[in-house]
C-alpha cells in the first residue's frame, strides 16, 4: 500500500500544565497516512455513554473525521447493550452487565443509528468493534427466568456472584445450549450490522473450547478480528491479539520513578516472549478501567506521562489510546453513572503527539504486530536515566530516546552506537551519529529518528 510520508516539525519548548512541566510541539497540518500493513494499526476505545454530553452513536459518528486525523484505525465500543438495572452499580449501573445480547441501549440510540455509525466508519476505512461479555448477565436478563440452567451453581446458589461483581450473574459453559445462544447473539452482529472485530471482556474466564467454537462459526460468516481481555498465552490458539497486562503492572510499578532497569527489564521480557511469536498484543497507558479504578494516567506516571507514551507507542505492537486521552486532561470518568469527559480546552500538544505517534506507528515496517515485528535492541547510555532502544526489520529502523530525568541531560554512548544516516522524525533533519557524539535531551524529552 503507498503511503504518503509526513515532514513532521516538534519543538521542544517547557511550559507549565498545572503542577506538571510537559513539552511544548508546534501544531503542524497532518495528512492522514495509511497503514502500511493491518499490523501497523492504533486502537482507540470509547464509552458511548461518555464520550458526549449527548451520549449517542450519532455524537461518535459527528466527531469520526477527527478521529481518523488523530489515528484511530480501530475504534473499539464498550458495550452497547441494554444495562441490568437490578442489584446495579451507581445511577445508570454497568455497562458490563448486559440485560440483552440482541438489543443496543436505547439511551445511545437506534439499531439505524447504529449501522449509520459502522458504514460512516467503514468509508473512513475504521474499523468498528464491539466490546462482548460472555462471562456473565445482568441479574435481570430473560435467561434468569427463562433459561435458569445457562447458569453456573456455587454453594447452592444458581445464579452467583462472580469476583466479588454484585451486579452481574456468573454462567455455565459446560452447558451446550448456552454456547449455541451466546454464538448466535455474536453472530447477529456480524451478520446484521457488518461489525470488524470483538474485544472480549474477562475471556479467560470462559473456557477455550467455547471461543474456538464461537470463532469458527462466526469466521465462516466473516473473518473478523478478536481481541481477549487476558494474557494466558492458550488462547492465542483462537485470538488475534491479548493485554500486555504484566508489561502494563511494570509501568504502573515503575509511575513515577526514575530508576529505569525495572522498565528496561520489563520492555525485554515483553519482547522476548516466545508465546507471542506469530500474535499480536495490545498496549496502553490507560483503559475504562484503570481509569475509574484506579486514577488517571497523571496520578499513577506524573510527568513521565509524556516519554511513556512515546514508549508505548513504540516498544511493541498494537497502542491503545482510551478516550481523552490526546486531550491531555487528568479526569477519572465513572463506569457507573453519566459522567462525560470535558473536551474543553483539550491541550493541544497531547493531541499533536498521539497524532504524530500514529502516523509513526502506520509507517515504520518495523513497528508491525506479531511476527514481523522489529528487533529490540536496547542501546546502553553514559546517563542511567536515559533509555535508548531501536527496533528494526530488515532496513527499516525506528531509534527512540526517552529521559526519565527532572532535568535536562547530555550523555554519550557507552560503547555501541546507533549506525547509519536518520531522519529525525520529529524535525526531519537527517542524523548521523558517532561513538564519541553527545546527545541532548529535554527534562521528560524524547526524540525519534527513522532509517
Amino acid at each position: 500500500m503507498k503511503n504518503i510520508l509526513l515532514v513532521i516539525f516538534f519543538s521542544f519548548v517547557l511550559f507549565n500544565c498545572g503542577d506538571k512541566t510537559v513539552t511544548n510541539i508546534e501544531e503542524t497540518v497532518n495528512t492522514y497516512v495509511s497503514p502500511v500493513s493491518s499490523k501497523n494499526r492504533v486502537i482507540y476505545e470509547i464509552n458511548v455513554r461518555n464520550y458526549s454530553a449527548a451520549g449517542t452513536f450519532k455524537a461518535v459518528q459527528t466527531d469520526l473525521p477527527r478521529l481518523k486525523e488523530l489515528g484511530a484505525d480501530i475504534i473499539w465500543l464498550m458495550p452497547i447493550h441494554p444495562i441490568g438495572q437490578e442489584k446495579k452499580n451507581g445511577s445508570l449501573g454497568s455497562p458490563y452487565a448486559v440485560q440483552d445480547y440482541k438489543a443496543i441501549n436505547p439511551d445511545l440510540g437506534s439499531e439505524q443509528d447504529f449501522k449509520d455509525l459502522i458504514k460512516a466508519a467503514h468509508a473512513l476505512s475504521i474499523d468498528i468493534w464491539m466490546d462482548w461479555v460472555a462471562n456473565h448477565t445482568a441479574w435481570d436478563h430473560d435467561w434468569v427466568t427463562s433459561h435458569l440452567s445457562y447458569y453456573a451453581e456455587k454453594n447452592g446458589q444458581r445464579p452467583y456472584a462472580p469476583n466479588g461483581w454484585e451486579d452481574v450473574a456468573q454462567l455455565d459453559y459446560n452447558n451446550a445450549q448456552l454456547r449455541e445462544a451466546m454464538i448466535d447473539a455474536m453472530k447477529y452482529w456480524v451478520q446484521e450490522f457488518d461489525i470488524d472485530g470483538y474485544r472480549c471482556d474477562a475471556a479467560t474466564f470462559v473456557p477455550l473450547s467455547f471461543w474456538t467454537q464461537a470463532r469458527t462459526e462466526v469466521d465462516a460468516i466473516r473473518q473478523i478480528t478478536w481481541l481477549c481481555e487476558g494474557d494466558n498465552a492458550a488462547y492465542m490458539k483462537v485470538f488475534d491479539y491479548d493485554y500486555a497486562w504484566a508489561f502494563n503492572d511494570a509501568l504502573n510499578e515503575f509511575g513515577t520513578g526514575s530508576d529505569i532497569s525495572g522498565l528496561v527489564s520489563a520492555c525485554q521480557a515483553l519482547n522476548n516472549n516466545p508465546d507471542y511469536q506469530k500474535k499480536g498484543r495490545m498496549l496502553y497507558l490507560t483503559n475504562h478501567d484503570l481509569n475509574a479504578h484506579h486514577g488517571t494516567e497523571f496520578s499513577r506516571y506524573g510527568a513521565n506521562v509524556l516519554p511513556l507514551t512515546v514508549l508505548y507507542y513504540t516498544i511493541y505492537d498494537m497502542p491503545l489510546v482510551f478516550y481523552g486521552q490526546e486531550t491531555g486532561r487528568n479526569q477519572v470518568m465513572s463506569l457507573f453513572d453519566k459522567d462525560p469527559l470535558n473536551w474543553d480546552p483539550a491541550n493541544k500538544n497531547f493531541n499533536t503527539l498521539f497524532t504524530k505517534l500514529s502516523n509513526l506507528k502506520r509507517t515504520q515496517p518495523a513497528l508491525e504486530d506479531g511476527e514481523k515485528r522489529g528487533k529490540l535492541s536496547i542501546i546502553p547510555t553514559s546517563n542511567p536515566n536515559v533509555f535508548v532502544y531501536s527496533r528494526k526489520r530488515d532496513l527499516n529502523e525506528v531509534l527512540v530516546l526517552l529521559n526519565f530525568n527532572n532535568a535536562p541531560v547530555n550523555f554519550k554512548w557507552s560503547s555501541t552506537f546507533p549506525s547509519g544516516t536518520f531522519t529525525d522524525f520529529l524535525t526531519g533533519e537527517k542524523k548521523t551519529f558517532s561513538k564519541e557524539s553527545t546527545v541532548f535531551l529535554p527534562e521528560k524529552g524524547y526524540s525519534i529518528f527513522v532509517k
